[in-house]
C-alpha cells in the first residue's frame, strides 16, 4: 500500500534494526516513521503530498466515497485486518463532522498473530469455570486487539470449543483468523452496541468478544447481553486497573462487580507481551 520510495525506506530501516514492524506513519512534509516494539524510528525520507494521497487511495481500494463514514470517524479498514488512522481537515456542520478533506496524516497499524499471548488469561478463566466477564486494558497500541484475537482462537477451538460471537466493529479482531475452523461468528463493521444486541438475540453465543467499550450505549448493550447469560470479553483504553475501573463508560460495570477478571497489558522493547492478571472473588 506504500509507494515504492517509502516502501524501500521502511524495509531498509526495519532490516537494519532487525525489528518487527507494528506501525507505519505517513505525514505530508514530515519524515516517514515506523514503530517497532515501543520504539518509533525515522526512515530518513520526507513524505510528499502525492505519496500520502497514493496511500489513502490504496487503503480505500480506489473509492474514498465508500469509506466516507469511517473516515469521518478517523479511520479506514483495509483487507487483511489492517486499520489506518486518518487525520486531515474536518468539514463540520452544527458541531458534527460532515467530511474530512486534505488528509495529511495516516497511521497504518499492522495486525500481528502472537500465539501464546492469551494463554495465561485463558487458563485463569478456565480455572474459574469460564463464568467470568473479563476486561482487557492497556494504553493504545500495546496489544489489546492482539490478545483478544488469540483468546478468540483458544475459546472457539479444541474438543470443548465454546460458541463465540465476535463483534468486530473496525475489522481488526478477525484479522488472520476468519478462515480458521473456529466455533465463532464474526459480525463485521457492526456498531458495537448493536452488534452485541444482534449477536445475543440471534446467535446464542456463550461468549461475546468485542473491542474498546467507548460509549454508554456499548456499556448498556454489554449489561443486557450478560443478563441473558452470555459472558463478555471486552477491552478499554487505560494505563492501570484503577483507571480501567474508573473509566466513564466502564465504571457503571466495574462498580457493580460486572467484570471480575482484569488483564493489564504491557510490552517490552522487543515487542514481547506480558499480562498482569487480577481476579475479584
Amino acid at each position: 500500500m506504500l509507494p515504492v520510495r517509502l516502501a524501500k525506506a521502511a524495509v531498509k530501516t526495519v532490516a537494519l534494526r532487525s525489528g518487527r514492524i507494528n506501525e507505519i506513519r505517513i505525514r505530508t512534509g514530515r519524515p516517514l516513521f515506523v514503530t517497532m516494539g515501543n520504539e518509533s524510528v525515522s526512515c530518513g525520507v520526507i513524505c510528499r503530498p502525492d505519496e500520502t494521497a497514493y496511500v489513502l487511495d490504496k487503503l480505500c481500494g480506489g473509492s474514498m466515497y465508500s469509506h466516507g463514514d469511517t473516515i469521518r470517524e478517523g479511520f479506514v479498514s483495509a483487507p487483511g485486518g489492517i486499520r489506518a488512522g486518518i487525520c486531515g481537515r474536518a468539514v463540520t456542520r452544527d458541531g458534527r463532522i460532515d467530511a474530512v478533506t486534505d488528509v495529511t496524516s495516516i497511521m497504518i497499524r499492522i495486525p500481528q498473530r502472537a500465539p501464546g499471548a492469551a494463554d495465561s488469561l485463558f487458563d485463569l478463566l478456565g480455572s474459574r469455570g469460564f463464568c467470568d466477564n473479563a476486561l482487557v486494558y492497556s494504553l493504545p497500541g500495546v496489544g489489546k486487539t492482539t490478545l483478544l484475537r488469540e483468546l478468540i482462537c483458544l475459546l472457539a477451538s479444541g474438543g470443548s470449543a465454546r460458541r463465540v460471537a465476535v463483534v468486530d466493529t473496525r475489522f481488526e479482531l478477525g484479522a488472520g483468523i476468519e478462515d480458521e475452523p473456529l466455533n465463532a461468528d464474526f459480525l463485521l463493521g457492526y456498531p458495537r452496541g448493536k452488534g452485541i444486541e444482534i449477536a445475543t438475540r440471534t446467535m446464542a453465543p456463550q461468549f461475546i468478544v468485542c473491542d474498546e467499550i467507548a460509549s454508554s450505549d456499548d456499556a448498556r448493550a454489554v449489561e443486557e447481553a450478560a443478563s441473558s447469560g452470555v459472558r463478555i470479553i471486552a477491552s478499554i483504553h487505560a494505563g492501570t486497573i484503577d483507571e480501567a475501573r474508573a473509566s466513564p463508560f466502564a465504571s457503571r460495570l466495574t462498580d457493580n462487580g460486572f467484570f471480575t477478571v482484569f488483564a493489564g497489558l504491557s510490552r517490552d522493547g522487543d515487542g514481547r507481551y506480558s499480562a498482569e492478571l487480577t481476579a475479584d472473588p
